[in-house]
């Protein structure tokens, strides 16, 4: 098959994806093969099973599970997929394994992390200079962590924004409003490079200091 290496190396990289999205311990094995390649093997496929294998304990145990990109059952089936003409190709893969990746999932984890200009440092600093701790909060001595988790989307812009971890309402909202303000980021991409939406999380600390009061992240 012309392009099975292309979509064997592709579906490598989802599996990677899936296994670190989920703390799963997994090591590709080597590809040692040569001429024609089918996309698929024994070895890709037994690695499927072992993948299909950990989210399954995964959800007995009442963890969350993160796929990322494309259902693990449809690896398999993707690269099997028969071609007798040539197939349409993005950046040299397949465009049917190109449009399977980059539907609208939202992913846990991307090959390459969404980028904020000038870096995170560039970032918090944004925050630090329009976060204000709650009148009503101070008053009450109210402080600790908010977790805010945020998509970014394929666009780059900021799109959902929730409270993971909350403290108080007053503090919540601060910091989901905050998060509000961002400008647009240099979006994730997958392993084919095609942008992508992705969660991103961010704990932001209000603490009080005396008289004064410190957000720290």
């Amino acid at each position: 098959m012309k392009y099975g290496k292309s979509i064997c190396n592709t579906l490598k990289q989802i599996r990677l994806d899936i296994a670190r999205s989920n703390g799963i311990d997994y090591v590709p094995s080597p590809c040692n093969h040569d001429g024609d390649c089918a996309g698929t093997c024994p070895a890709c496929e037994s690695e499927v099973e072992y993948l299909e294998k950990e989210i399954s304990r995964r959800h007995s145990l009442g963890k969350a599970v993160l796929i990322a990109g494309v259902g693990l059952t449809s690896l398999v089936a993707m690269a099997n997929t028969p071609s007798k003409t040539a197939m349409p190709t993005e950046n040299g893969i397949p465009r049917q394994v190109c449009d399977s990746i980059n539907r609208n999932e939202i992913f846990g984890s991307a090959a390459h992390m969404p980028s904020f200009p000038g870096g995170d440092a560039a970032m918090l600093r944004l925050i630090s200079e329009h976060i204000v701790y709650p009148p009503e909060a101070y008053k009450n001595k109210i402080e600790g962590k908010v977790v805010v988790q945020f998509i970014i989307e394929s666009t780059g812009k900021v799109g959902e924004v929730k409270v993971a971890r909350s403290v108080n309402e007053e503090l919540d909202n601060e910091a989901v409003r905050v998060i509000k303000l961002l400008p647009d980021f240099s979006p994730g991409r997958n392993a084919v490079g095609e942008p992508i939406s992705v969660w991103y999380t961010l704990p932001i600390t209000f603490k009080i200091q005396g008289e004064d009061t410190k957000i720290s992240f």
